[in-house]
Order: C-alpha cells, then structure tokens, then sequence
C-alpha cells in the first residue's frame, strides 16, 4: 500500500504539458523573472499549478463543445470534428491560463 502512495504523489508532482508549456512561455518572455522563480520553490508550484487549471478548462472545453457541436456521423467529418475541437479547446486553453504571467 506504500508503494501505490508514493507513485500517486510522484505522479502528482509531475509537471504536464501545460506547466511545461508555462515554464517555456516565462522563460522566453519574463527571462528574469522566470530565473528568480527558479530559485525558489514556486517555479514548479506555480507550474504544477498551471498545469491543473488547464487540464480543468481542457475538460470543460471539450464538453461543452461537444455539446454545441454535435459529434457527426461518418468517418471523415468525425476526424474534421475532432481536429476542430482539438485546435479551439488548446487554443483557448493557451490564452486563458497558459500564456499568463504568474509570479
């Protein structure tokens, strides 16, 4: 039982696709910044952070745009619907949480 404890909170300390994507935008745009977050201990706390406000918005993106875009029926417009969503749910998430200044 030890060792399901410790992989959850490994898993839980990862930094995602989106942290990761945040680290990446503050060190291009706010370099000093970004170095003076990397001393301490925020700048994994505020990408682990990121990372979970954007995973909650990607969910609740993909929801709702399925619901006011019903999913089609044949193959080709259901992969046309899929990259559609997939472009507009990461778009928006990048705007809203990702691509902000955090200190």
């Amino acid at each position: 039982m030890e060792n399901t404890r410790n992989i959850t909170e490994v898993e839980e300390l990862t930094i995602g696709r989106w942290g990761t994507a945040w680290q990446r935008f503050m060190q291009e745009n706010y370099p000093a910044e970004a170095e003076e977050l990397m001393n301490t201990a925020r700048w994994d706390e505020l990408a682990l952070e990121v990372d979970r406000e954007a995973h909650s918005l990607w969910e609740l993106l993909r929801k709702q745009y399925a619901k006011e875009n019903p999913r089609p029926t044949t193959f080709m417009e259901t992969m046309k619907w899929e990259n559609t969503r997939g472009f507009y749910v990461d778009h928006e998430v990048m705007e809203q949480v990702v691509l902000q200044f955090r200190m």
